[in-house]
């Protein structure tokens, strides 16, 4: 293929991807294994460590999800084993997962510490109980909402 072919081509896939490189396939299909590949790894380290499982346990298990959240990943801290997050997908909306966590934060005896909506990167709210900290995280993405929920362990 000629150079000005192969220009050709990487433009009109650009352009047709919305201007947003990981939408192309190729790119979209490495994304979606090294998402695999993390998510594996942080279930081994769950398995070997009692910090990892007790955040594991917190967030999976203590702390309730929105109905229809769909697992995509998992990722971990990879030095001091202080943080574990989930990534979700749902066709649910940011102000009805804000009011869910809200609602459920709320009656469990958790402050609610932190609020961003708008501006750059995603909208984010954040509680606290005792040496805990959670994060919600929420993007659009075109294709229903990808929300982020971090459980951290505070030092």
């Amino acid at each position: 293929m000629k150079p000005i072919a192969i220009l050709a081509f990487v433009t009109l896939n650009l352009l047709f991807s919305g201007c947003n490189p990981w939408r192309l396939p190729v790119l979209k299909e490495e994304a979606r294994r090294q998402d695999q590949r993390i998510t594996r790894e942080t279930d081994e380290a769950i398995k070997k460590s009692p910090k990892l499982q007790e955040l594991n346990w917190l967030c999976t298990e203590k702390i309730p999800r929105p109905s229809g959240f769909e697992l995509v990943n998992k990722d971990r801290d990879y030095n001091e084993e202080t943080f574990l997050s989930y990534g979700y997908r749902s066709a649910l909306d940011y102000q009805s997962v804000k009011q869910f966590y809200i609602d459920y934060f709320a009656q469990n005896g958790w402050k609610l510490t932190k609020q961003k909506e708008g501006g750059w990167g995603p909208s984010e709210i954040e509680f606290r109980r005792d040496s805990y900290r959670v994060s919600i995280y929420g993007m659009g993405t075109g294709q229903g909402e990808k929300y982020d929920i971090v459980c951290a362990k505070l030092k």
